[in-house]
């Protein structure tokens, strides 16, 4: 009898460390905690909404039944958004997150890349910094738009896929498995640093039943706004001006 316990115990302690091995290793199963997106190693997320979320508004035509987003990206008042929001419209208005309203004026759009650049007359407004490095497969984000015209609201997930320039989109795109919807559009795609690095532009949902949660890279509304301000032979605080673009 004894010699059968220590058989049972020895093969016990044997499945335990098999178990501990295979969910540990490399080419076995993934720690839950790895499983999830993770902004362990940055602020957390609600820390990281409250730092972002004065930057983003909500935009709205004055004579029209829809809305999207907008971000802020400099503290006096140019603002990203996605082009199908402004459509076109040549004046949008643009409320803040204390509910104080501006109108903001169409200054350039780029049909290709559905990305517009909007500006308001303001000063020291909240903005986001764009990111000046192009995504990671993999990496944690968050998106904050007006989802169902629900004011401000935020969805968290991973970047799916960071170069999507096949049919049926027809230009560079990034994908993340944030929920996005309609009242989303023109919402920006941040890091875990606060730094935008998108903004989002469609949800699709493939014939396979899959969404793909789509957004144009900031660097191609960077790249939009450079080439305006050049053109111009403008100046602005925006800390996009003469940096090096993201290919």
């Amino acid at each position: 009898m004894k010699h059968n316990i220590l058989i049972l115990c020895i093969v016990l302690a044997l499945v335990a460390i098999v178990g501990h091995l295979w969910v540990t290793t490399d080419g076995g199963r993934l720690p839950c905690q790895l499983c999830r997106p993770s902004f362990r190693n940055s602020m957390a997320l609600p820390d990281l909404v409250a730092k972002t979320l004065p930057a983003v508004v909500e935009l709205r035509p004055g004579f029209a039944n829809w809305l999207g987003a907008g971000v802020l990206i400099s503290n006096d008042g140019w603002i990203m958004t996605a082009g199908h929001v402004v459509e076109d419209q040549e004046v949008m208005i643009a409320t803040m997150i204390d509910g104080v309203k501006y109108m903001s004026v169409l200054i350039i759009t780029d049909p290709n890349d559905d990305i517009a650049i909007l500006k308001i007359d303001i000063k020291d407004a909240p903005y986001v910094r764009m990111s000046k490095v192009y995504p990671r497969l993999g990496q944690s984000v968050y998106i904050i738009g007006h989802p169902l015209g629900v004011f401000n609201s935020v969805s968290a997930g991973i970047m799916s896929n960071i170069h999507i320039d096949e049919a049926p989109f027809g230009v560079d795109l990034i994908m993340t498995d944030a929920e996005v919807t309609g009242g989303n559009s023109g919402g920006g795609v941040f890091d875990t640093s606060g730094c935008l690095i998108g903004i989002v532009v469609a949800e699709t949902v493939y014939f396979t039943g899959i969404e793909a949660n789509l957004a144009v890279p900031v660097s191609k509304g960077r790249e939009l706004l450079n080439g305006y301000l050049r053109t111009q032979e403008a100046e602005t605080t925006c800390d996009c001006v003469d940096v090096s673009f993201v290919r």
